[in-house]
């Protein structure tokens, strides 16, 4: 994943409410998936394992966030299961075929979620944050995001 990719996930995250949070997460297992394919294709095998390795660990975590006090959860956890598993078969063999298919079942849980997250209005988790504004100027051929508040002091944790 390039730097400019990690720029947007991170301006998403800090703006993020739960049901956003989920689709960032999906969206980046996505786009280390679509990496791992395109450095096969590409005969980079480090930056193929490296990308593997990292959808791996976001699947991890999707597993280990969920709250089974909801039956649904279950059924998640196998999918997550079935994913994981066809991702550590892509590792070992260091062959990409397994990954088409553990990108379509993450892409119809991304789809269902953003199904949900339509409705869901709620503040974002992360808070004293800069607010990102697009639309405000533009370059060549781009839209440039910018803050109000550039100096702001009081911005990211407070200690």
């Amino acid at each position: 994943m390039n730097k400019e990719k990690q720029k947007d996930f991170a301006r998403r995250i800090t703006q993020a409410n739960r049901s956003e949070l989920l689709l960032v997460t999906y969206d980046i297992l996505l786009e280390e998936i679509d990496g791992a394919v395109c450095a096969h294709a590409a005969g980079d095998t480090a930056e193929y394992t490296r990308s593997v390795k990292s959808a791996e660990r976001f699947i991890a975590e999707l597993m280990s966030t969920l709250d089974y006090s909801y039956p649904i959860s279950r059924e998640l956890l196998s999918l997550y299961e079935y994913v994981q598993k066809l991702l550590i078969k892509s590792d070992i063999t260091g062959k990409p075929f397994e990954l088409q298919s553990a990108s379509g079942v993450i892409a119809g849980l991304r789809k269902a979620y953003a199904r949900l997250a339509e409705d869901d209005d709620s503040a974002p988790l992360m808070e004293n944050t800069q607010t990102v504004f697009a639309g405000l100027t533009y370059g060549k051929g781009t839209l440039n995001e910018t803050d109000l508040d550039p100096n702001a002091v009081n911005r990211g944790f407070l200690a």
